[in-house]
């Protein structure tokens, strides 16, 4: 299994669920305040399924990159009942992020009220919902992917990794970004953030 699989199950999930939630929504029978109570019911819910998916995503990464480091799976199991917490899921979606260049609980929140305003003042609400469904699933994706990379770190930081190395995938699909950072060793505490949307480079321990 590949390091983000758990996370390309998880974006699934995510994508089905919001699809049909967002087409139920395009079924809806609207007054101004069944509106305003229905969006925030959509975005409320995904948001705890997501939260749900990505404390699976780290849970599972943080456990790898401990294996990875030569820490035995029980162990590792361990570490990450104490260290991969609700609490840490919810650190990571309100700091403010380098790559999103937002935090996502307030993104969220700009996101539900731009629908509610659109959806108020437009006539062609199906469009106004498929737009912000392309948004939404863009957004619980990429934090999707920055769980893993997050959680691989705070493992290596956790059994005193000095050193990282950066690792792309290999093959045609690295970009002009990642390629040059392609086997460069960091401090583990001076790792650059994955460079843009959709990076998919790993962090490996230098052993």
């Amino acid at each position: 299994m590949g390091i983000y699989s758990t996370a390309d199950k998880a974006i699934k999930a995510m994508n089905r669920a919001n699809l049909k939630a967002f087409n139920r929504l395009k079924l809806a029978d609207f007054d101004e305040l069944k509106l305003i109570r229905s969006v925030a019911d959509l975005y409320d819910a995904s948001i705890v399924y997501a939260k749900k998916k990505y404390l699976e995503i780290a849970y599972d990464a943080y456990i790898a990159a401990l294996i990875e480091a030569d820490v035995s799976r029980e162990r590792a199991k361990g570490m990450a009942e104490d260290d991969i917490t609700t609490d840490w899921i919810l650190d990571m979606l309100e700091e403010s992020d380098p790559v999103t260049l937002y935090e996502f609980m307030a993104e969220s929140d700009r996101k539900k009220q731009r629908l509610i305003e659109a959806l108020a003042a437009t006539k062609n609400r199906n469009a106004e919902i498929d737009k912000a469904l392309r948004y939404w699933t863009a957004q619980v994706a990429q934090y999707a992917d920055n769980m893993v990379f997050q959680a691989r770190l705070a493992a290596f930081k956790a059994i005193g990794v000095k050193k990282v190395m950066w690792v792309t995938q290999g093959d045609e699909r690295v970009c002009e970004e990642c390629e040059p950072l392609d086997g460069r060793i960091f401090d583990v505490d001076k790792v650059p953030p994955p460079p843009h949307w959709k990076c998919r480079c790993v962090l490996h321990p230098v052993k």
